[in-house]
């Protein structure tokens, strides 16, 4: 191996890693690398029509290329040319005109290209077809419209049948170049009728996905058909029968391009770089029905092959199918285990022990930090390197993108394969592994349940940061509502505190008030009364007649003040109440005052009514008192009620009238305060207070327990 200075990197740019011509040619690419120990990196793109509004090419593997620091870049853009139109890819690799591109198979303006000398080998293949095999009803299976190598087989094609067939004119089907396309437009071929006795195939992969489906409808390849190819992958001599096809210099592009670069370098021993001898070659093998190993002419393929051959061939084909199905098989467990996780921690585990079975030496999984707004900062979650494994989550370890891994290029290892992890339109990050597996099918496979995985652990992580933000706002509003709460309680039993101390007050100066008019007042009004009529007697002269008519006068008003006094002092200050209980203060409320003389107040009492607590009692008299005045001064009563009742360990008061009843509550207004303060009376005591009101009169009843 030849040292040098720097490890130079060399990007290499293919849509299809499994796909046996790109991996032909990246395989001669990886050789050459390794004898230079040049770092080389294959990125992954995809073979559908995936563009952006814009026009310009899908972010994905192509780019990780761009976010990556790269010396160089090798691009198939042959196979590129299958999904993206010439512009497309002439205007991407703009992109990367500070570093130096190998373009293999189509040439550009300003670019070194490296392209195979198979002009004229589609003639050799038709011709060979007519003229050896008198074949004259063709089928030509081309790759994607537009496409240049497909276009110019196309032609050779056309005009090799023109020429020697004359007015016969071919039938035209587009594979794309792909095996299972080329398959499922044979099969159509042969439901409508099949017709032709030869297929030529613009690609190997076409060609056998031809065989495949004539032989599943026994029409047999060559006996019936003649069937060839292009491109000379390695499946094409593996084949049944083996298939005749035109032999391309692929692992020597791949080498050559390498080649190229070490030499821009001054690395290394490059050797010849003529482009000429990139030629091309018509390989003739059974599936034309033309020659056998041997150089015998075929008259009955199944008769002159060879048996020892055949059983080569044979156990080249179970073995492969034998390590598909395995293949499949591991790679269906992994993905079980994968799904069936939720988190990133538990699928990056199941896939490092899913990437020891697959026989891969190293394996590395990256993350886009999606904090930022662009793709220059990522996060290593998982590295698997011979064997030992480190899951780091949640958060991975940060790192600039450009430089692939925190570390660089990890050692030991001159190549990678990165494979895109996307959802959708969303980048998630990349997928690097050593291209050491047995099997070159499971980079794309486990590109795609790990991003199917990775997004759904992602799904899971908003969900559940959404619900613990969620939980920790439900738990913050409940302290601020329970703070709110008890300030609320802390402002109402403050407000009611305030409240009975204001009513209590009211009471108190009620009560000093009808006091002091009942001892004081009362007294000396009937003081002067009686000093009036001492002073009338005292006038006895007739001269003073008119004085003792005053006096008289004096003394009958100082009387009759002195009583309403006393009636007034005792609705201010019951002390029948606390003397006598509530029964007796009832009924003086009821007989000893002065009410209009239509109005008929009557009693309703039980004889063994009684309240045991002194502050029930003297609420309830008030209720009483209260609802009485508003009846004899609001409803225009003729007759009022006063019921006292008891039963079940609880006493019911009531006042009823036979007036008008209240407006206020008729007509859906605001209540007056002599109502709250009703109301609040009865809340003191944890009494039950009805009011009810209509045209024919009017009951307030307050029932608690005694």
């Amino acid at each position: 191996m030849i040292g040098t200075q720097k490890n130079h990197r060399i990007g290499f740019l293919a849509t299809q890693f499994d796909e046996s011509y790109q991996n032909a040619v990246w395989t001669g690419a990886l050789d050459e690398a390794c004898s230079l120990n040049l770092q080389l990196i294959f990125y992954e793109g995809s073979n559908t029509e995936t563009q952006n509004k814009a026009g310009a090419l899908d972010e994905t593997a192509f780019s990780l290329a761009s976010l990556t620091q790269l010396d160089a870049l090798i691009v198939m853009t042959n196979t590129m040319g299958s999904t993206f139109s010439r512009n497309q890819i002439e205007g991407y690799l703009s992109g990367f005109s500070h570093i130096p591109i190998i373009s293999i198979g189509v040439k550009f303006p300003h670019l070194e290209a490296l392209c195979a000398n198979t002009k004229g080998e589609i003639a050799l293949e038709t011709a060979h077809l007519i003229e050896v095999h008198k074949r004259s009803s063709l089928l030509f299976l081309a790759g994607p419209k537009n496409h240049p190598e497909s276009e110019q087989r196309k032609k050779e094609f056309l005009d090799t049948v023109s020429n020697l067939l004359g007015d016969v004119h071919p039938s035209l089907i587009h594979g794309d170049f792909l095996e299972e396309i080329a398959y499922e437009r044979i099969l159509s071929c042969i439901n409508e009728g099949w017709c032709y006795d030869a297929v030529v195939a613009a690609n190997d992969q076409m060609a056998l996905g031809a065989i495949r489906a004539l032989e599943e409808h026994d029409i047999r390849v060559p006996q019936d058909v003649s069937v060839t190819g292009f491109d000379d992958i390695p499946d094409s001599l593996s084949s049944i029968p083996p298939l005749t096809t035109i032999h391309q210099p692929t692992g020597e592009l791949g080498r050559r391009a390498v080649r190229y670069l070490a030499k821009h370098w001054g690395i290394g021993d490059h050797g010849n770089l003529d482009v000429s001898d990139l030629s091309s070659a018509f390989i003739i093998r059974q599936s034309c029905g033309c020659v056998s190993s041997e150089g015998e002419e075929y008259t009955d393929y199944g008769n002159r092959l060879e048996s020892e051959t055949i059983e080569q061939r044979l156990r080249s084909q179970v073995s492969k199918r034998v390590s598909g199905e395995y293949r499949t098989s591991l790679l269906r467990r992994i993905e079980s285990a994968m799904v069936r996780s939720f988190s990133m921690e538990d699928i990056l585990k199941e896939l490092a022990d899913g990437i020891k079975r697959l026989g891969l030496h190293f394996c590395s999984v990256v993350m886009f930090d999606t904090l930022g707004k662009s793709k220059e900062w990522s996060n290593l979650m998982m590295i698997t390197k011979e064997g030992q494994t480190r899951v780091l989550t949640p958060y991975g370890l940060h790192f600039l993108t450009s430089n692939l891994l925190p570390d660089g290029f990890p050692p030991n290892f001159s190549s990678l394969v990165c494979e895109p992890l996307q959802f959708g339109d969303e980048q998630i990050g990349y997928l690097l592994c050593s291209p050491d597996a047995p099997d070159r099918h499971i980079y794309a496979t486990l590109r795609d349940i790990l991003s199917t995985s990775l997004k759904g652990a992602l799904v899971m992580a908003v969900e559940k940061d959404r619900e613990l933000s969620l939980e920790k706002e439900v738990r913050r509003r409940t302290v601020e509502l329970s703070l709110a709460n008890k300030q609320l309680k802390d402002e109402i039993a403050q407000r009611k505190l305030l409240e009975r101390e204001l009513l209590e007050n009211s009471n108190n100066i009620m009560t000093r008030i009808g006091q002091d008019i009942h001892d004081d007042l009362c007294q000396d009004i009937a003081g002067i009364g009686v000093m009036a009529a001492v002073l009338k007697n005292a006038l006895k002269k007739d001269s003073l007649k008119a004085e003792r008519a005053m006096a008289e006068q004096i003394s009958q008003t100082a009387l009759s003040s002195a009583y309403n006094a006393k009636q007034i002092a005792r609705d201010l200050y019951p002390a029948d109440l606390e003397e006598n209980g509530i029964m007796n203060a009832v009924y003086q409320l009821a007989h000893l005052k002065n009410y209009p003389k239509d109005v008929v107040i009557d009693l309703d009492i039980q004889p063994d009514f009684f309240v045991r607590e002194r502050e029930k009692a003297f609420q309830l008299y008030r209720i009483i008192q209260e609802s009485l005045n508003n009846s004899i001064k609001h409803s225009q009563a003729t007759k009022i009620k006063i019921g006292m009742y008891m039963d079940h360990g609880m006493v019911t008061v009531e006042v009823s009238d036979n007036g008008v009843g209240f407006d206020s509550l008729k007509a859906g207004k605001s209540e007056g305060m002599g109502l709250k303060i009703l109301k609040y009376r009865a809340n003191l005591i944890g009494a039950r207070l009805r009011i009810h009101s209509s045209a024919e009169g009017t009951v307030v009843s307050c029932r608690v327990s005694r």
